[in-house]
């Protein structure tokens, strides 16, 4: 069995790890609304300043991809100064363009940021894969460290934490990217986060201590 000192570093450390997540996961989401919030380029603007540009592009194929539960529209659109790319769109924005209809877009950092056509908005979601794949770690090796520390016995616990950490980082990188392309208001973005975070506490709390 753990002494009690290594109990409370277990959870003490664990707590500053998640902490430490969810700071970062903050972080993120207001990166990303800042993103959608960056203005478009003024006439006199220089190359290299944080704003978005016009350009337009030509549909060059269309193409229906079927899923598990729905369909998913891909416009391939060719630019006049990037290679070509491949844009998921909505049905009615999907319906209403051919190939080689001009369609208008923004460009943010030499990325596709929107495309846009007769009223119809289709945005490439934002997600810092990088980011969300560092702070999911931080907040899934937390909760398992409080976790361990508060039921105890690590040598028969270790194998089943890593699994459940690289299971939770998962779990974790996945509602990320949902909450920080959805954009609620941070305050519930947070509050869904925190709870699934609870959650998912309970339930690795009761699955270790049956062990």
């Amino acid at each position: 069995m753990l002494r009690p000192a290594a109990h409370v570093v277990l959870v003490v450390v664990g707590l500053a790890l998640t902490v430490l997540g969810f700071v970062q996961f903050t972080d993120t989401f207001e990166e990303a609304r800042a993103y959608r919030a960056t203005p478009v380029c003024a006439p006199a603007a220089k190359p290299g300043d944080d704003c978005v540009t016009l350009e337009s592009g030509r549909v060059t194929k269309k193409s229906e991809e079927p899923s598990s539960d729905s369909t998913d529209y891909v416009l391939t659109v060719a630019r006049e100064t990037a290679p070509t790319g491949r844009y998921y769109v909505g049905k009615a924005f999907y319906r209403d363009v051919d190939t080689g209809t001009v369609v208008d877009l923004k460009i943010l950092k030499g990325k596709v940021f929107e495309l846009s056509y007769h009223g119809h908005r289709a945005r490439p979601p934002y997600a810092p894969y990088l980011a969300i794949a560092e702070f999911s770690g931080l907040i899934a090796v937390g909760l398992v460290m409080i976790v361990t520390g508060m039921v105890g016995d690590i040598e028969y616990l270790v194998g089943m934490a890593l699994g459940y950490a690289a299971g939770i980082t998962i779990a974790t990188g996945i509602g990320s990217i949902f909450l920080i392309t959805i954009q609620w208001p941070l305050i519930v973005t947070l509050g869904v986060a925190v709870v699934c975070w609870l959650i998912v506490a309970v339930i690795t709390y009761t699955t270790f201590e049956e062990f």
